[in-house]
């Protein structure tokens, strides 16, 4: 099945492999310092004229969304980040990962980052961390006065590309309701250099990256007297997209369709008993993928992958007293694929979390502090039963300057996927249904600074990380027969540093941001000194983010630069793809005339026109030019 072959050669070079998802119950305590814990909000969105959550999450430096729109963070890909929409897990064990470049930033109102393992919170998948979005209820046209809202926006750009978005939102009494429709094509083809392959240098057209997409949002809510509400959600993807493959096995003829829906139904109310609120949800998730290739390898290829899954979460939060909070709930999770390639595989999990906090005030120069233990425990059908725990201290200074040094301890854990058990053997790989789940020791320690100087206001954040994982599960070509089948790795080590410096000007019409990591993910398995302290492949060492914002009344301009160090391709370190530069700019206007506003930008990225490959064998485009245009009713 070619699609796969190719996808999996990806997946195998950067480790982007499903795992096992388990329902969850978002406990997330708010002690992050500002590196571990990144929100985006839609002044954001708007700020880097960002189409979906992939865009979004660029922003941040240290997060890597490839071209497929898998994310990774830190050392860790898609296959261990948790991406949660609403309290609502979007991992499934037999598909290839969160696409979050499917997701339409249109329908967001928030995006959360959280770095490092949070099994303790989320249960297996989130070793690496957690994406959690929060979608919009309304627009804010009822501060206008009115309670109702229309909006339109339409963007055409370099390679034909087309996105037009349509969204309605309105308040009846007690009912709200919001609507959002978002129709993306672009022809896509795009020459690129080929390296580091025999043909080095010889340039090359991506001919069938044609991508059509459609994504429908629908989100409505009822007010059950003063502390109740009532609200259900239905999220569509569909998707008919060319797949050209890898520049050394290239897919000329090969279409790559998804039908994806989510559907949602929350209800909380804020006071039942003793205080404590009630959080009740319940989903069901259909993700389809189907790959047709009419001229094959050999033969025609048809695939069908279909993934679903259903759930209930449960859970109860409150005060105990003036300095003690507490959280508890469960959660049952079942988990379905049905594959031409994997077969009939079902994982239900029953989960349970408590999650529970003090906070105080001390005289001196640390006159706060906050302690958050966190315990989770999963049971799913197909292995042992696991307990999660995570503590959380932090310390600070509340003042004219405010200063705060936060610490994490956690202990995570990923379930092989369907994939890595049960992959038939082909002409290029084979499962393993020997895998024992990797584990995760993980460390965090964070100091953030927040200093008002005359008309400056300067914030500075460093973090210390340190991941120990045993077990981890590896793809690599070293199955007796040469084929490509999953590993356990006795242990590796992570450690590095995350850095943020941010300043703004005369009431934030200057700012800049800055933001580096460095990043030391190293193989510790004894036995192969080949591949001993060597670095796990495509985890590089160095990343720069720099962002400049000016602001002129209601016009604003953002230049965005990243830079990405070298990144190794093979275990032994012996060939590695060069370090990349890349720098976006974009200039909007904002309007309001009468009861109608919007916003014209004008958007370049890659704007030197750099060659770059993110993983071999898949460039990326060239310079690029986006026109939007968008009003508010």
């Amino acid at each position: 099945m070619k699609y796969f072959k190719v996808i999996l050669s990806i997946l195998v070079m950067t480790g982007l492999l499903p795992m096992a998802a388990f329902g969850q119950v978002d406990t997330t305590a708010n002690t992050e310092s500002s590196t571990t814990r990144v929100v985006l909000t839609e002044e954001d969105f708007l700020k880097h004229n960002c189409e979906n959550v992939g865009d979004a999450l660029r922003i941040i430096t240290g997060v890597y969304v490839n071209s497929e729109g898998d994310i990774a963070l830190r050392d860790v890909s898609s296959s261990k980040v948790v991406v949660v929409m609403d309290g609502q897990k979007l991992n499934t064990p037999g598909s290839i990962g969160v696409r979050v470049s499917t997701i339409s930033i249109d329908k967001v109102a928030m995006i959360e980052l959280l770095r490092g393992g949070r099994s303790a919170e989320y249960g297996s998948d989130a070793v690496g961390g957690v994406i959690s979005i929060t979608t919009k209820s309304k627009t804010d046209t009822e501060s206008q006065g009115r309670s109702w809202g229309l909006g339109l926006k339409g963007s055409q750009g370099s390679y034909n590309r087309r996105i037009y978005t349509l969204n309605h939102s309105n308040t009846l009494n007690r009912f709200d309701y919001m609507l959002s429709y978002v129709w993306d094509n672009w022809d896509g083809d795009f020459e690129f250099t080929d390296y580091p392959y025999e043909d080095y240098g010889q340039r090359i057209t991506h001919e069938n990256n044609a991508n059509s997409s459609q994504s429908i949002f629908a989100k409505m809510g009822t007010d059950l007297g003063e502390d109740g509400k009532l609200q259900a959600s239905i999220s569509t993807y569909m998707a008919d997209n060319g797949t050209p493959g890898m520049s050394y096995r290239l897919t000329n003829d090969a279409r790559l369709r998804f039908n994806n829906s989510t559907y949602n139904l929350n209800y909380n109310k804020k006071l039942l008993f003793a205080g404590l609120s009630l959080s009740a949800k319940a989903f069901y998730m259909t993700i389809r993928t189907r790959f047709d290739d009419p001229t094959g390898s050999t033969v025609e290829i048809q695939s069908d992958h279909k993934n679903q899954s259903s759930g209930v979460d449960l859970s109860q939060a409150g005060n105990l007293s003036k300095n003690i909070a507490i959280s508890y709930g469960g959660s049952f999770r079942s988990d379905e694929i049905n594959s031409t390639e994997v077969g009939n595989k079902i994982r239900d999990t029953q989960s349970a979390f408590l999650t529970a906090s003090t906070s105080g005030e001390m005289i001196g120069p640390l006159n706060t502090w906050e302690a958050v233990l966190a315990l989770r425990y999963d049971a799913p059908s197909d292995f042992e039963s696991e307990l999660s725990p995570k503590l959380s201290l932090s310390t600070g200074y509340q003042g004219k300057i405010d200063a705060g040094l936060t610490t994490h301890i956690t202990r995570s854990y990923r379930a092989p996927s369907f994939n890595d058990l049960y992959w038939p053997r082909d002409a290029y790989a084979i499962g393993n249904p020997d895998l024992n789940p990797e584990y995760g020791l993980n460390y965090d320690v964070g100091l953030n600074l927040n200093l008002p100087v005359a008309a400056l206001n300067i914030s500075t954040a460093v973090n210390y990380f340190k991941n120990d994982v045993t077990d981890l599960i590896l793809w690599a070509q070293n199955h007796p027969d040469g084929l490509w089948t999953p590993s356990n790795l006795a242990e590796t080590s992570t450690s590095g540093i995350e850095t943020s410096f941010n300043v703004s000007a005369f009431e934030d019409k200057i700012m800049t941001n800055v933001e580096y990591t460095y990043m030391e993910a190293l193989n510790k398995t004894e036995g192969d000194q080949t591949l001993y302290n060597k670095l796990i492949i495509y985890r590089p060492k160095n990343k720069l983010g720099i962002t400049t914002t000016l602001r002129f009344d209601k016009v604003e301009f953002n230049f965005i630069y990243h830079w990405v160090g070298l990144r190794y391709t093979k275990p032994a370190n012996t060939i590695w793809l060069p370090a990349y530069q890349l720098m976006d700019a974009n200039l909007s206007y904002r309007y309001k005339i009468k009861d109608y506003s919007g916003s014209a930008t004008l958007e370049l990225t890659n704007m030197s026109d750099e060659d770059f490959w993110r993983t071999a064998g898949t460039a990326e485009p060239g310079r690029m030019i986006k026109m939007s245009l968008g009003v508010n009713l």
